[in-house]
């Protein structure tokens, strides 16, 4: 059995959809069941699990002190797997929640593997598709590329690694799209799928998290926005890797397929 935490949300969601397309045994566990402040709740949630799909918390800061309790019990109910979907580039610093996660589950004796995942393309759904329906890329990264990749190839990569997770413990891969592009770039692809001019904006952080906040959205969350475009604005998420490619045998979708695939979406 696999335990899927965070299944409402957008990596658990895609990942318990191609658990369910392959018919792999699974138990999703929405936050009206699980919830992070309760540790008392672990205990019957991890009750017959194998494998766990492990998902940082909501809330962005100081999670780790979180998913160390929750694995300790996962020790303790004598989970064999932990596969962790920890942030692109988190191996570089052990500063933030995402380093020292996965420090805790790399040392903890239950056998795991880490992704490290890029800027996912349903990210221009979730945030910016009002921007882009109002004919505008408005995010504060400059000139600065990054190796977005879907979601749910990030899926298909986890579901292969659960399913057989003998042939990845211990490894930690970086999953990223086939190609590293600006978001003027992105526009320019826009454009031409939507059939009208998308033009790209390059606001400063500070106005960009403004923006973010007259949305009502919640101010960690913000802060962590800011704080990844700050990272792709100094060009930390630039490199493509092959290790999608090497756990599934398949090519990530292109940008151009994500947006031809959504574009009712953008409409």
């Amino acid at each position: 059995m696999i335990l899927v935490t965070g299944s409402t949300g957008t990596f658990g969601s895609a990942v318990l959809n191609k658990l369910q397309e392959r018919k792999i045994e699974n138990r999703e566990v929405s936050r009206d069941i699980f919830d992070w402040n309760k540790p008392e709740t672990f205990e019957s949630i991890l009750k017959g699990i194998e494998k766990v799909f492990l998902i940082a918390p909501p809330n962005f800061i100081d999670f780790d002190k979180k998913v160390e309790v929750f694995i300790n019990e996962a020790k303790k109910s004598n989970v064999k797997f932990i596969l962790f979907s920890s942030l692109y580039g988190a191996d570089k610093t052990q500063e933030n929640s995402f380093g020292k996660t996965e420090r805790i589950v790399s040392e903890c004796g239950i056998n795991y593997t880490i992704v490290r995942p890029n800027f996912i393309f349903q990210n221009f759904i979730t945030y910016d598709i009002e921007a882009i329906k109002n004919g505008k890329i408005y995010l504060p990264t400059k000139n600065s590329k990054t190796a977005y990749i879907d979601v749910n190839d990030v899926a298909i990569a986890s579901c292969t690694i659960l399913e057989n997770p003998e042939n990845h413990l211990s490894k930690e891969y970086t999953l990223t799209g086939s190609e590293s592009l600006s978001h003027e770039q992105f526009a320019e692809i826009f454009s031409n799928i939507l059939g009208k001019e998308v033009i790209n904006i390059a606001p400063s952080n500070d106005e960009y998290k403004d923006t973010l906040l007259s949305y009502n959205l919640p101010q960690e969350l913000v802060n962590f926005m800011g704080y990844l475009y700050s990272a792709i604005e100094a060009g930390n998420f630039t490199n493509t890797t092959n290790d999608y490619e090497l756990v599934t045998g398949k090519k990530p979708i292109t940008a151009k397929e994500f947006m031809e695939l959504n574009r009712s979406e953008f409409i």
